[in-house]
């Protein structure tokens, strides 16, 4: 868990307790100088707070435009680090880990600070009963500025986000994060993927400006890709990255989206099951999922059930008229009764005669792949 506090939680909260200055023994808090490592040991006998266990304060001096890397390690207790500062006599807890990279029980924190000044490190154990040895280690390391990277559409790249890449810099954000550049046109309709093994990335696509990722909003986001249409000719970047202490290979592809063929339909009738199948080249909704039109024929009051299931993607089943040429849906639903699972079930009874259009779709951008759809009495 990594959590940054905005100022006025931190406020509240450091009113609510007392400051580590009052509760660690000794008085004077012992000093930690950035590429040194402390050893200690939390025992009984240490201040505990916040329902965790026993902790120890150490005190550093920091100075804005580095970046600080804290550590601590323990064979006997899971770590939480927490990084500090007091402010008029209060304690402002500015950021938090208990489970550094992810795995085992260290914690790690990275951060910058806003001003010059001396700032705390709190070596604590996460569970109230924790005590034992612990080893605490604050280093500093270059921050890199974003070096865009040309970039071919159409042309798989692989990658490596590592510490020494750029960081985010927006409010509650870390992780890091490679910078791709390419030419767009006016009117060019993008789809970008990255693919990380086992992690969620994080795809962005926008401009710079004054040297800042500035992102699009008309922007369609689905697992692990985007969809987009670019809203004039000019340079375009891709921020690939993904938030937390994720690093590791992953692949980017960006490629041109052909345009959307005019959506065909099919009649169906109630009694009848249809298969079809999601892929790449039907049909797209605004969003840019794809999507199966099929025209059912009612009566006004006449009620029926609609069922969409799959295996290989999320569903979503809509019903509606084609209004001026323009489709205007009546009923939707992405979930069956137990609202678990990957099937859409609708219950509906036709406000009028006539013909009905019916989308089998995927709940997200990407759905792909065979399904099912039926139409029968309720």
């Amino acid at each position: 868990m990594r959590t940054l506090r905005t100022a006025a939680a931190g406020l509240v909260l450091a009113c609510a307790i007392a400051a580590p200055a009052h509760a660690q023994p000794g008085g004077a808090f012992p000093t930690l100088r950035v590429g040194q490592s402390v050893s200690g040991v939390l025992a009984e006998t240490d201040p505990a707070m916040w329902q965790r266990g026993r902790f120890k304060v150490y005190q550093f001096q920091a100075s804005p435009g580095r970046r600080y890397i804290a550590s601590l390690e323990s064979g006997d207790f899971d770590a939480f680090l927490t990084l500090a500062r007091t402010v008029g006599g209060i304690t402002d807890h500015m950021l938090m880990d208990d489970d550094g990279s992810g795995e085992g029980t260290g914690s790690r924190l990275r951060f910058t600070v806003p001003s010059a000044g001396t700032y705390l490190l709190l070596a604590q154990s996460l569970p109230e009963e924790g005590t034992g040895a612990f080893t605490l280690r604050l280093d500093t390391s270059t921050i890199r500025p974003p070096r865009p990277q040309a970039f071919t559409l159409g042309t798989p790249v692989r990658g490596q986000l590592s510490e020494d890449d750029a960081e985010y810099e927006e409010q509650g954000a870390d992780g890091f994060y490679d910078l791709y550049r390419f030419q767009g046109r006016a009117g060019q309709r993008l789809r970008v993927r990255m693919e990380m093994g086992d992690y969620y990335p994080s795809i962005e696509l926008g401009t710079l400006e004054n040297g800042e990722f500035q992102p699009m909003e008309d922007v369609t986001p689905g697992p692990n890709m985007l969809t987009a249409t670019l809203p004039a000719a000019g340079d375009y970047y891709i921020r690939a990255g993904a938030y937390g202490p994720v690093t590791g290979e992953y692949t980017l592809t960006a490629e041109e989206r052909a345009p959307a063929p005019p959506p065909s339909t099919t009649p169906i009738r109630r009694g009848e099951t249809a298969t079809g199948a999601l892929q790449e080249g039907d049909a797209e909704l605004d969003d840019g999922r794809w999507y199966d039109a099929y025209v059912y024929t009612g009566r006004a009051g006449e009620r029926l059930r609609l069922d969409l299931r799959a295996e290989d993607f999320d569903t979503y089943l809509s019903i509606g008229r084609m209004v001026g040429g323009v489709f205007q849906e009546i009923a939707s639903n992405d979930d069956a009764e137990d609202g678990e699972g990957l099937d859409s079930a609708l219950e509906i009874e036709l406000p009028e005669d006539g013909r009905y259009v019916i989308q089998a779709t995927s709940f997200g951008p990407g759905g792909a792949g065979t399904y099912q759809l039926s139409v029968a009495a309720p």
